[in-house]
């Protein structure tokens, strides 16, 4: 973890976390902020948290805000028992729209005296200075406080608030201010389209290829909220390929300085750029990468966040390339200014976090979190400033929850593979074949062989002699065949009618057979 601190005015305000030695307490300071009395804010509280503390109130120096605007906000904080080591206060301040969100943590007091040194019976006064987003488009900011234990990065590593108005998420409401007039979405930035580069970029600090020329220039760059003017504009641009994620910055500076030469020196105390990556947008695990005027680098990735520090042995194997309009180690001369060219290999993006969730190379349409910041450091020890694309404030230059969301286009800037849909073949006009007139065959009509009506025979004389019935006569053949053209529930009745008739014709004593 990296820390530095300047006085800007009588306020003593960090810019960025430096590993190594602590800030030197300003006794004097926190003797002032530890208050003999319980005061009587005007937003009073009395809410426990976890047993330990009790947060009195609030004084808020504004009744409702503006977008971009800057108010104070003092807290009141009473120590009923120790905390024990390594406890911080968090303020978020966020609204009913998902973008809104602010993580404000850092406050002179807190770093001066910090919660894991708090006493029994103390009674802290803590003043925190916030500018609300630009871009807030919420109808109202809520001011949320805490305590969680460093390192902690779910609800469960915060205190519980015991008593007084909570939102559920172990955080305790102070206040819900109106925003006036909030930013519409036609007031939003527009949204920035990376460009796939053709061909590999040659990083000689010239950005003179022709895919530079069409990349969109993102800037001028926007002053720190709190700080003096940087003066001279800043502008960046950014290509990608398959390999690399390219940034060209050009720095406007009439006194361009460094006396840093060596990487993963300390180089933010002087003039630099600084780029910030949330490749996956989670707030959480970032890398911050850096080029100061003599082109010497410093890369550092952040696992959780800015209080947890980062880790200086992260190695992203950027390449990059300066160009000075003057001199760099002379402060009595006029410069134009520094142009920087980088390189990133785009699974530095990751860090040291393996399992990120990050498509490599990118697609058109992927969409990664990320800022550009120029410091600049002026002949006065005390005058550290910085401005940004997204704005930050000069309390902290990270500001990962101001991070802009840019998008990975293809070489022409779009953002979605267009699919080609081929040509429709002409559809061939059908030709139906006339439909055959069906010639029915005239149904044939059943000629229905008679009822053969029983024929009677006349009577033979007696002294006719009978027909040997061995032998059956003409009529007896005709009537078999008749028999057979009958209905089949009809043959039986019919049969036995002939056998009738045939005994009583033998017998000479024949009566008619029934009709059919």
């Amino acid at each position: 973890m990296r820390q530095i601190a300047f006085f800007l005015g009588a306020a003593l305000l960090v810019a960025c976390v430096e590993k190594g030695p602590t800030v030197e307490v300003d006794q004097a300071f926190v003797k002032q902020n530890l208050l003999s009395a319980e005061p009587a804010p005007r937003r009073a509280v009395g809410a426990d948290i976890g047993g330990k503390i009790v947060y009195l109130g609030a004084d808020i120096d504004k009744e409702s805000l503006k977008p971009g605007e800057r108010f104070t906000i003092v807290h009141y904080w009473k120590v009923v028992s120790p905390l024990g080591p390594d406890w911080r206060v968090f303020t978020h301040i966020d609204g009913e729209v998902q973008k809104d969100w602010m993580n404000v943590d850092g406050t002179k007091m807190r770093s001066h005296y910090p919660p894991d040194k708090w006493k029994a019976g103390d009674i802290i006064r803590d003043e925190q200075v916030v500018s609300i987003k630009p871009d807030w488009s919420s109808s109202f900011a809520a001011v949320h406080v805490g305590l969680y234990h460093k390192g902690g990065f779910s609800e469960k590593d915060r205190l519980p608030i015991n008593s007084g108005p909570s939102d559920g998420k172990s955080r305790l409401v102070v206040a819900k201010i109106p925003v006036a007039n909030p930013a519409s979405s036609k007031g939003a930035p527009t949204p920035y389209v990376i460009r796939k580069a053709p061909a590999p970029i040659v990083v000689d600090g010239k950005a003179d290829e022709p895919a530079w020329s069409k990349a969109t220039v993102a800037g001028p760059f926007k002053d720190a909220q709190g700080g003096k003017p940087v003066g001279g504009e800043t502008s960046a641009r950014l290509l990608w390929d398959e390999k690399y994620l390219y940034a060209f910055i050009e720095v406007g500076d009439t006194d361009v300085f460094s006396s840093y030469t060596k990487n993963d020196d300390s180089i933010w105390k002087e003039d630099v750029v600084e780029l910030f990556i949330d490749a996956n947008g989670d707030r959480r695990g970032y890398v911050e990468l850096q080029v100061n005027p003599n082109n010497a680098q410093f890369d550092s990735w952040f696992s959780a966040t800015r209080q947890e520090g980062g880790d200086v042995s992260f190695q992203s194997g950027m390449k990059s390339a300066v160009t000075v309009s003057g001199t760099k180690d002379k402060r009595d001369d006029a410069d134009k200014g520094w142009h920087v060219e980088m390189a990133i290999p785009l699974e530095a993006a990751a860090g040291k976090d393996a399992q990120m969730a990050l498509s490599l190379p990118p697609k058109p349409g992927d969409k990664w979190k990320l800022n550009v910041v120029r410091v600049e450091k002026g002949k006065d020890p005390e005058s550290l400033t910085a401005s940004a694309w997204a704005q930050i404030s000069i309390q902290d230059f990270h500001a990962i929850d101001r991070l802009l969301e840019v998008t990975f286009g293809d070489e022409e800037g779009m953002t979605m593979t267009a699919t080609v849909v081929p040509p429709k073949e002409p559809t061939p006009s059908v030709v139906k074949e006339p439909t055959p007139s069906v010639v029915k065959e005239p149904t044939p009509s059943v000629v229905k062989e008679p009822t053969p009506s029983v024929v009677k025979e006349a009577r033979r004389a007696p002294t006719e002699a009978p027909a040997a019935p061995s032998e059956p006569t003409a009529p007896a053949q005709s009537l078999k065949f008749q028999v057979q053209a009958l209905p089949k529930e009809a043959r039986g009745e019919f049969k036995r009618a002939i056998i009738e008739h045939d005994k009583s014709t033998r017998e000479g004593t024949a009566t008619p057979a029934p009709s059919k």
